[in-house]
């Protein structure tokens, strides 16, 4: 690998770096495409497993004051939980084209609402009875298909919760998440090849959280959304050329 590819992944994962320690989403999003040039995807997703559980748990703990701000957080992680054993029990059951395509149409519905209708916001009433519903829901993907990022960043965009909240929240998640792949990708023996890389890797992420921090509180709640909704719009677009094929 030249010095070119080296330098366009670097730019991937700073970017993708800043933009999660921004908004709590976008790391996995923005970076392994990129590293799946260079290499087969499921080494790009081994090397970037350490990194995105690192900078999670880095998000989170810096955010840890703000956990009173969060709507349903620890029920919604207990029913995740459970969705993804339940949804690792589907792989090879349900084909994954169906399963993606489902939530594809679940996420793109919510954008269309949130884009038309920029105040939407989850009925307090209803907070209680969807979130460990939703959670499930984010489980079984992560589970079946090893997404759930779209579901996790619409579900408490709609709780409509302070900055903070949102990003421990989603870190938070994708925490629990993240960690149950990398313990996986461990005992598999995934990791044992890309330590070097994926130590580089997670240095160079870190360094980003204090800045996303610091450009995070200069940004208008308008504009915080808006990145958030970019993130799950690029989401969708992943997820389409997953569908298709491409």
């Amino acid at each position: 690998m030249g010095g070119g590819e080296l330098a366009l992944i670097l730019v991937a994962v700073l970017t993708g770096g800043l933009i999660k320690s921004i908004t709590g989403m976008g790391l996995p999003i923005i970076a392994i495409p990129v590293i799946s040039l260079f290499v087969d995807p499921a080494t790009a997703i081994a090397v970037l497993a350490l990194p995105n559980s690192l900078q999670n748990l880095t998000i989170a703990v810096r955010h840890r004051s703000h956990v009173s701000d969060t709507r349903g957080l620890a029920l919604f992680c207990a029913t995740g939980i459970v969705g993804a054993g339940a949804g690792t029990l589907t792989l090879g059951v349900v084909p994954e084209r169906v399963t993606l395509s489902i939530l594809l149409v679940a996420v793109v519905a919510y954008l269309a609402q949130a884009l038309t209708h920029p105040d939407l916001q989850v009925p307090d009433r209803l907070v209680a009875r969807l979130t460990p519903i939703t959670g499930a829901v984010a489980g079984v993907f992560q589970g079946a298909v090893g997404i759930s990022g779209p579901i996790v960043g619409s579900w408490h965009h709609g709780l409509r919760l302070t900055r903070e909240a949102f990003v421990l929240s989603v870190t938070t998640v994708f925490l629990l998440t993240g960690g149950t792949q990398l313990v996986v990708l461990g005992v598999r023996g995934d990791i044992a090849d890309v330590w070097a890389p994926s130590l580089l890797v997670a240095a160079v992420v870190l360094t980003t959280v204090p800045i996303g921090a610091r450009l995070r509180h200069r940004l208008s709640g308008p504009r915080f959304n808006a990145m958030v909704l970019t993130l799950i719009a690029a989401s969708c677009v992943g997820l389409a050329l997953e569908v298709a094929g491409i």
